[in-house]
């Protein structure tokens, strides 16, 4: 079993960004892509709104951003399908379909997902066949041949526009009269001679014979039979995501997964996006700033959840995560005051980096009692003893600091009786340092 900091499941636009941003960071992190990378890419044509290209092909854009997220030594494995993800203390195991296994402290989820089908007779039969739900896999086989198009949004004109490069006749069949694709892709393919929009309309059968011949569609009432050689589904989309997990993952109706505005699902260290979860638009812009909030993100969940396992081994994965979820980060120069001496005790504090002075004013005025160091909390005497703070914590380095809030703080010890204990241990000896005297 191989450990990471961060494992990145599919390889299109977003998988490639966030695993771009982890190698960036030097994360210990791998992705996983149950095909060849690019994910959706692979199957689009031109794509014309992406800024930077005026028009670039699928393909040579997904080349780019692998190769992008190599160069800063991202390791990518294709052809390498997760079966399934399930928790194991601090931990997410992915188990995958050859039977090896991998850990990582979070989990981002960029799957995508499959075409909707349109369960009609004779679609599952000549799938393969002169059934296909990608024009730009299959398109280049049925030159000369009269082709149609089942669909109406952004993807059905997209790859409708390809398929004019090998169509003699193309028949757009769409069940609503008005089509929700950008209107400049509507202009370009309505406006070629050789395309006839079919609305509002519904097809209700496929046949032939070792081949895609016919396709029976309902318009106005009555069925009309259309020769065709082949025919194109895109009518929708299918999130597959929340099928690779053990437990529940929150979704909507349709199985897109859920997530805040950090990208974070239900499941604490997993995160989901791109065309896997729930959002307005599906655009590759979109699935790159979705990965780019998850993997900063993730990334300052994995330190946290670390500093929060070296200061507390003994609290459960539980709680743990639980108070990740509820810390924030401060930072501070050298000379600026993290605690006040007499402030009220609101939170408790764990130093990460840099170094700090705990001081006490007395009658020869202010004198250090002592100093704090990365791994080192404090700000418990005060929580404990409902007192304010007893000494002024100054930082003698630029230092950042993970803040947890008084709730935070009684849910850390309350629910182990050996992290109370800890504490309690810390908070004497601390107090015996200054002669007893509480409140930091």
């Amino acid at each position: 079993m191989a450990d990471h900091d961060l494992v990145i499941i599919g390889g299109g636009p977003a998988g490639l960004t966030a695993g771009l941003y982890a190698a960036r960071a030097n994360m210990k992190a791998i992705l996983f892509e149950a095909k060849d990378i690019g994910g959706e890419l692979l199957n689009t044509d031109l794509i014309e709104d992406y800024p930077g290209y005026e028009s670039i092909t699928g393909r040579e854009l997904a080349e780019k951003m692998g190769a992008h997220a190599t160069k800063f030594g991202l390791k990518i494995q294709p052809y390498s399908p997760v079966k399934k993800i399930s928790s194991d203390g601090d931990w997410k195991v992915i188990t995958m379909e050859d039977g090896t296994t991998h850990r990582a402290h979070a989990v981002i989820v960029t799957v995508g997902g499959e075409p909707i089908k349109l369960g009609v007779p004779g679609e599952e039969e000549f799938h393969g066949r002169g059934v296909s739900y990608c024009a730009v896999c299959d398109g280049a086989f049925f030159k000369g041949e009269d082709l149609a198009v089942i669909g109406g949004g952004d993807s059905a004109f997209q790859e409708g526009l390809f398929l004019t490069r090998f169509a003699r006749k193309l028949s757009l069949v769409h069940r609503r009269t008005d089509f929700r694709a950008q209107a400049i892709l509507q202009d370009r393919l309505l406006g070629m001679e050789q395309v006839t929009a079919i609305t509002p309309a519904t097809v209700k059968e496929i046949g032939g014979d070792t081949q895609v011949r016919w396709m029976d569609v309902e318009r106005n009432g009555s069925i009309e039979r259309i020769s065709v050689g082949g025919v194109f589904v895109f009518i929708g989309f299918k999130p597959v995501g929340r099928h690779l997990f053990d437990e529940h993952i929150d979704h909507d109706e349709n199985g897109y997964l859920l997530t805040d505005q950090y990208m974070r699902t239900n499941i604490p260290g997993v995160y989901a996006c791109g065309d896997t979860r729930a959002q307005l638009a599906k655009q590759v812009t979109t699935a790159v700033g979705d990965a780019t909030t998850a993997v900063l993100h993730a990334e300052r969940y994995i330190e946290e959840l670390k500093h929060m396992r070296r200061s507390f081994p003994e609290a459960t994965s539980e709680v743990l995560e639980r108070e990740v979820e509820r810390m924030t980060v401060k930072r501070y120069l050298a000379g600026q005051t993290i605690i006040r001496e007499g402030d009220p005790a609101d939170s408790f504090m764990i130093m990460t980096k840099g170094a700090a002075s705990v001081r006490q004013n007395g009658p020869n005025g202010e004198r250090e009692v002592s100093t704090i160091k990365p791994g080192d909390f404090f700000g418990e005497i005060g929580l404990l003893s409902g007192t304010p703070r007893n000494a002024t914590i100054r930082a003698t380095a630029p230092s950042e600091v993970l803040v947890l809030d008084a709730a935070g703080f009684r849910d850390l010890i309350e629910n182990s009786t050996e992290t109370k204990q800890r504490v309690q241990t810390s908070m004497e000896e601390r107090l015996a340092k200054v002669g007893g005297k509480t409140g930091s």
